[in-house]
């Protein structure tokens, strides 16, 4: 029973440290715009419409297609197959904590954006241009949970390729969501 007690009052302290120093693996897109830094390897992201997984310290393949981050720099490139349905290229820039993320795809619209403000170390506000506007908020409730609620104002007639003018009717407001786990392999 002693020996019991001694090997519990080691392996709280060790359970702490282990608890305070571990990384979440945080997801690697806004809501539907990528930042320029991918998961690293062995790394990945699961969950309700997201799966991502690290292949490399620099390229990361899932459900959002594959995307290369060049080492040691804030510009990526890849081919999505969710939402963006195109090559890209993004660069991701902080300005005082405040993430800016801008890009440019093959189709149908060019450019995208987003913006992410952190308005406590668990919650961040989030805005894009993709297709649309979308707007909403990330929390983030443990190292390795995201849950993402947002709305989208968009439009995907433009994957159409018909290249037609997009009229305001062709606009729609919907709630969405995201749950993620994150972790390593």
């Amino acid at each position: 029973m002693y020996i019991k007690i001694k090997i519990l009052f080691l392996l709280i302290p060790i359970t702490l440290i282990f608890t305070i120093f571990a990384q979440g693996v945080e997801p690697t897109w806004l809501f539907t715009v990528p930042k320029a830094d991918n998961l690293k390897e062995d790394q990945f992201n699961i969950g309700f419409i997201y799966a991502e997984l690290g292949i490399t310290d620099n390229a990361e393949i899932g459900l959002h297609g594959f995307k290369y981050s060049l080492p040691d720099s804030n510009f990526a490139f890849g081919f999505s197959l969710y939402p963006l349905l195109t090559p890209y290229i993004v660069t991701s820039i902080d300005i005082d904590s405040v993430g800016l993320h801008l890009g440019i795809k093959a189709a149908p619209y060019i450019f995208f954006a987003g913006l992410e403000l952190p308005v406590s170390k668990k919650l961040r506000i989030i805005a894009e241009l993709n297709n649309g506007l979308f707007f909403g908020v990330r929390i983030l409730p443990d190292k390795h949970w995201t849950l993402d609620i947002f709305g989208l104002y968009a439009t995907y007639e433009g994957y159409r390729y018909k290249y037609k003018k997009v009229e305001y009717e062709d606009f729609y407001l919907r709630p969405w969501i995201h749950f993620i786990y994150s972790s390593k392999l």
